[in-house]
């Protein structure tokens, strides 16, 4: 697999991203795209984009109640996660509930608390398409912490661990390697 490297420095501001073309260029476009909302308006116009030209004329304060404000709202909150509210982790009386699932390991980190998350909504409960905020409710019916990154909890549970495939934020799915350490090797609770 080959694997490409990222690294800005932004004067010691430092973002390294390494990992399959498409996982480096999300995170890029990402990056970009905050880098642009939060950048004054007189450091936009000097990167010459045709996106930033448009902005020129346009007072600072006009800017803040403008799209970009409400833009930078949405992909902030979608980056942090939201409830789906539709979604039953209780089990409904025919598949063991998600804390009880939860319960049967010794988890030692949100590496594993993601691989478990993603696992179960995929093999338990079948779903399709799994996204961020279905982990994110996954955390919140757990009562655990919430990642504060937990975008960037999923990539690197993806790059570290090789546990799940993040190349679609629309549909995380376990890998088998991913498969293999919760079925096989993952510590069980009362186990010594």
């Amino acid at each position: 697999m080959a694997t490409t490297k990222l690294r800005i420095d932004l004067d010691q501001g430092i973002i390294e991203v390494e990992g399959e073309d498409s996982f480096v260029k999300a995170v890029y476009d990402d990056f970009k795209e905050r880098l642009l909302s939060d950048m004054p308006v007189e450091q936009k116009t000097r990167t010459g984009t045709k996106a930033n030209a448009k902005k020129r004329s346009t007072p600072k304060a006009k800017l803040k109640t403008g799209n970009a404000s409400k833009k930078k709202k949405s992909s902030k909150g979608s980056a942090s996660g939201s409830i789906v509210k539709d979604l039953d982790l209780s089990g409904g009386g025919k598949i063991q509930r998600l804390k009880d699932f939860l319960g049967q390991y010794k988890v030692s980190s949100n590496f594993e608390r993601n691989l478990i998350f993603v696992y179960y909504l995929q093999h338990k409960l079948n779903i399709k398409g799994i996204t961020l905020d279905h982990i994110f409710t996954c955390y919140r019916d757990v009562g655990a912490k919430v990642p504060a990154a937990l975008q960037q909890s999923l990539w690197d549970t993806t790059n570290r661990r090789g546990w799940l495939n993040t190349s679609s934020s629309e549909n995380i799915l376990v890998t088998v390697p991913g498969m293999n350490f919760i079925e096989h090797d993952m510590p069980k609770s009362g186990a010594e």
